[in-house]
């Protein structure tokens, strides 16, 4: 009997180990802005409540951002469905899905194991028995040096001092951001050493790049952004004395350049942020479908819906690609898919023939969707950059709502 006290105790911890689990589950936020200061974020919330919104703000620990959402749901396919709605019906067109927790961390429970109490064994001593006299007698050792063998050395295990990399120059960091909703945007800035330069260097931004000095007297590099659905800015920095277009130092001491861009005005469309086919191919990545099934949940909702599809993808040039054939997945490859040789404009026509296939297979009306092949006429970064892979999308135009 003394010993149910403590499984009572076992069985609260475990009670209790599973609630505060359940407390910290990830779910599902639909975002609207993610901003770095408190008071920023509470403003915002303000706005979006105003439009009668249940916006809500906490911070995201993992990135000590403030963020703005309207709703939170366990279930991804809700999540998807309302932020597709909201990018198509209100200003918050670059809504998104985070998927993890925000808030506060929860609390560490120091759960402790029952002490067990064990049984006392009398160890009984063994029985010593007379031992026999053994005679120690030492055997004659002649004085003679054994041979060693000296070990191969395989150099190909040395290891060698790894030099270090020596920087460039100076390490900056050109960070995108929205202009109204204060969150980061994709994209990339190119540099050249002049307005008339037909040449300029690519990189990523909201990374941290160690940039050479420029060649020019001036020592300024001219700066413009690629950032799919804004405004392109053009502007020049000082390379010899960056602090003044600076908002300051990084952890690692590079110069952080803010840059804060303006959407562009494109009407309704909807873009979709996680849009990706395999290369040259007319098969969704299934990473898409997601955003689709929201897109779908969105004209079930509304019958009054009628979209059109605008496909994309990078370069202009002919090339071989791969179709779906007579294949039903449209997510990933299958044995039916098919093999040719298409023009741009083909490809892009297909994936938007694919795209409504899908919509329609899903129970979508075939009368209200619309498609069109654009081509390579519409990239939204050069053919050779890093970021060419969100060339191949398609866009969803709101025809009639």
């Amino acid at each position: 009997m003394k010993f149910v006290p403590r499984i009572v105790l076992v069985v609260a911890l475990v009670l209790l180990t599973d609630y505060v689990q359940a407390q910290i589950n990830d779910e599902y936020y639909v975002t609207i802005g993610a901003f770095a200061r408190k008071e920023n974020a509470v403003r915002f919330t303000a706005k979006a409540s105003r439009m009668g919104f249940n916006a809500q703000y906490a911070i995201n620990t993992n990135r000590k951002l403030y963020y703005v959402y309207l709703l939170q749901s366990p279930e991804k396919r809700k999540a998807f469905a309302f932020c597709i709605k909201m990018k198509a019906e209100t200003e918050f067109k670059d809504a998104w899905v985070f998927y993890g927790r925000l808030g506060e961390e929860a609390p560490v429970i120091n759960e402790k194991p029952p002490v067990v109490e064990k049984p006392v064994v009398e160890e009984k001593k063994p029985i010593e028995e007379p031992k026999p006299v053994i005679e120690d007698v030492k055997p004659i050792i002649e004085d003679v040096k054994p041979v060693v063998e000296q070990p191969k050395v395989d150099s190909s295990t040395i290891i060698k001092p790894v030099a270090k990399k020596v920087a460039k120059g100076k390490f900056f960091e050109f960070k995108f951001v929205n202009e109204a909703t204060g969150t980061e945007v994709r994209g990339e800035v190119h540099l050249s050493e002049s307005l008339k330069a037909t040449q300029y260097q690519a990189f990523k931004a909201n990374e941290v790049i160690d940039l050479a000095a420029p060649r020019n007297a001036a020592g300024v590099y001219f700066i413009t952004t690629i950032a799919p659905g804004y405004k392109t800015w053009e502007t020049q920095i000082s390379y010899k004395d960056p602090l003044p277009s600076s908002s300051g130092n990084g952890p690692d001491g590079e110069f952080i350049i803010p840059i804060t861009l303006e959407r562009a005005k494109r009407g309704d469309y909807i873009e979709f942020n996680n849009v990706s086919f395999y290369r040259n191919s007319v098969v969704m990545q299934e990473k898409f479908q997601a955003e689709m099934d929201g897109l779908v949940d969105l004209m079930k909702e509304n019958k009054n819906y009628k979209v059109r599809i605008h496909g994309h993808c990078n370069g202009m040039e002919s090339r071989d690609i791969i179709t779906l054939g007579t294949s039903d997945k449209y997510f990933a490859s299958d044995p039916r898919n098919e093999k040719k040789n298409a023009t741009a404009k083909e490809l892009t026509e297909l994936r938007a023939e694919a795209a409504r296939r899908y919509l329609v297979s899903q129970g979508i009306e075939v009368e209200r969707i619309l498609t069109k092949g654009e081509g390579g006429k519409m990239m939204i970064y050069p053919p050779t950059s890093v970021y060419a892979n969100y060339n191949d999308r398609i866009e969803v135009e709101i025809v009639k709502h």
